[in-house]
C-alpha cells in the first residue's frame, strides 16, 4: 500500500515535530542573533534544512516501509560506502566526517546509524531466524560493529557509541537468547577493564611536592592512549570543574552558567546574555549546545516544554513500535526511538554536566543538513510503519 493516508497518520506525532522544527529555526536565530555580520543566514538554512527534510519525510511516508526491509543490504551497503568516502576527502579540524557537496555538507554517520536500524530489524525479522544460535549474535555484531569502528576512526566516537544501545535494544526485543548477549557484554567489560589496566595517571611534578602540593583522587588525572587529546581534555573536564575553565572547560562552565541563569521564566527571547555577549560560543551555541539558548531565553518553563515534546515523540516511536503489523517495522521503529533517547538525554546530560562534552546534537533542534534531514529520515520511516499498523476492533 502506498500512498498517504491522512486519517491513518499519528497527527501527535507529526504535531510534535512541527513544534521542534519552528523552535529550531527560532532559537538558531537566536542563537546567532549578535553575530549576524558572520552568520546572517544560519537560520536560514536551518529552515531549509527543515523543508528538505519534511519533504523527504513526506516521500518516505507514502513509500510502504515493507519494501525498505527488502532493500536493507543495498542501504547499508551504502552507508558504508559513504562512510569509507569520508576518508578521501580532507581533515576538517582533525576529523574526516564529512562528504563536501555543492551547498551542502554530507555527515554520513548519521545516516550509518539508521541504515544499521534497518538492517538489523530485517535480519533479525527473518521467518528461518534461530534467536538462540551464536550465528546470529555474531552476525548482528558485524553488523553494527563494522560502521562502529569506521565512525570511531574518523574520529567520532559519541556517534559510534550510539549505536551500542540500538543493537543492543533491537537484538533484545527480538528475542535473541538472553545468555548471549550477557556473554559478549561480559566480553566488552573484560576488554575494557584489561584497557583500564594500561592507564597511566598524571602524577605530580617533583617541583609540586616539594611545595607542598597534595593531589586527591579527582586531581589525578588519568592518560588514555586509545583516545585523541580534545576526548581525553573532555573527560578531565568531566571529573574536574576546575580543569582548564579558560580553555578544554569553557563550554561546560558557561553552558551550566546559561542553563542556571535562566530562572523559572528566563530573560526572555533574543535577551540570553551568555549567549549574546559571547561566552557560549557562537560556533557551537546553535548546534551542540541549543539547549542552553533555549534555557536561559525559556527558563526552566521553556526546558520542561522541550522535554514533554521529546518524551511525547519517544512515546510515540514506543507505541507505533507495540502497533506495527510485522517484526521488521516493530524493530525498526524501536532502533530509531532508542537512537533519538540516547540524542536527547546526552546532549541535554552534557549541556548540565551531568555527562561529559560529547558531540551529540538536539533532534530537530540543532543547526546541521545532515542531522535534520536524517532526522526526518528515521521519523518518516516511524510514520510509515505506524500508517500501514494492523487495524484493532
Amino acid at each position: 500500500m502506498n500512498g498517504i493516508q491522512p486519517k491513518r497518520l499519528d497527527w501527535t506525532m507529526l504535531s510534535t515535530i512541527f513544534l521542534l522544527v519552528a523552535m529550531s529555526v527560532a532559537f538558531v536565530f537566536s542563537a546567532r542573533f549578535k553575530s549576524a555580520d558572520l552568520y546572517g543566514d544560519t537560520w536560514e538554512k536551518q529552515l531549509l534544512f527543515a523543508i528538505m527534510g519534511m519533504g523527504v519525510y513526506a516521500a518516505i511516508v507514502w513509500f510502504d516501509y515493507k519494501v525498505i526491509s527488502t532493500l536493507s543490504w543495498w542501504i547499508y551497503a551504502g552507508a558504508i560506502v559513504l562512510l569509507l568516502a569520508v576518508f578521501l576527502f580532507p581533515a576538517n579540524n582533525g576529523a574526516q566526517r564529512w562528504i563536501p557537496l555543492p551547498g551542502f555538507t554530507l555527515q554520513p554517520s548519521e545516516l550509518a546509524k539508521i541504515a544499521v536500524a534497518i538492517k538489523l530489524g530485517a535480519f533479525l525479522s527473518a521467518p528461518d531466524r534461530e534467536m538462540d544460535e551464536w550465528k546470529t549474535f555474531f552476525s548482528c555484531a558485524a553488523i553494527a560493529g563494522l560502521p562502529f569502528i569506521l565512525i570511531a576512526i574518523e574520529p567520532d566516537l559519541s556517534t559510534s557509541l550510539t549505536l551500542a544501545p540500538i543493537t543492543l535494544a533491537i537484538m533484545l526485543y527480538a528475542g535473541v537468547k538472553r545468555k548471549l548477549l550477557l556473554i559478549g557484554l561480559a566480553a566488552v567489560v573484560l576488554l575494557g577493564t584489561t584497557a583500564c589496566l594500561w592507564i597511566k595517571y598524571e602524577k605530580p611534578t617533583q617541583e609540586q611536592l616539594d611545595a607542598g602540593y597534595v593531589p586527591d583522587r579527582h586531581q589525578v588525572l588519568p592518560r588514555m592512549p586509545v583516545l585523541h587529546d580534545y576526548q581525553k581534555d573532555r573527560i578531565r573536564v568531566f571529573v574536574r570543574n576546575d580543569h582548564d575553565v579558560a580553555g578544554a572547560g569553557w563550554n561546560k562552565l558557561q553552558s551550566q552558567i546559561a542553563v542556571g541563569s535562566g530562572g523559572l521564566h528566563g530573560k526572555g527571547y533574543l535577551k540570553g546574555t551568555q549567549n549574546i555577549l559571547g561566552f557560549l560560543p557562537s560556533a557551537v551555541a546553535q548546534s551542540d549546545f541549543i539547549f542552553c539558548v533555549i534555557s536561559e531565553e525559556t527558563g526552566f518553563i521553556g526546558s520542561a516544554f522541550i522535554l514533554t515534546l521529546y518524551a511525547v515523540l519517544l512515546g510515540r516511536c514506543m507505541r507505533v513500535s507495540l502497533r506495527s503489523r510485522d517484526e521488521f517495522g516493530r524493530l525498526m521503529a524501536l532502533g530509531i526511538g532508542v537512537m533519538l533517547f540516547c540524542h536527547v538525554f546526552v546532549n541535554i546530560a552534557m549541556t548540565i554536566g551531568v555527562l561529559p562534552i560529547t558531540g551529540l546534537p538536539l533532534p530537530l533542534m540543532s543547526y546541521g543538513g545532515s542531522f535534520m534531514v536524517s532526522t526526518l529520515i528515521a521519523l518518516g520511516l516511524v510514520q510509515s510503519v505506524y500508517q500501514r499498523r494492523r487495524i484493532r476492533n
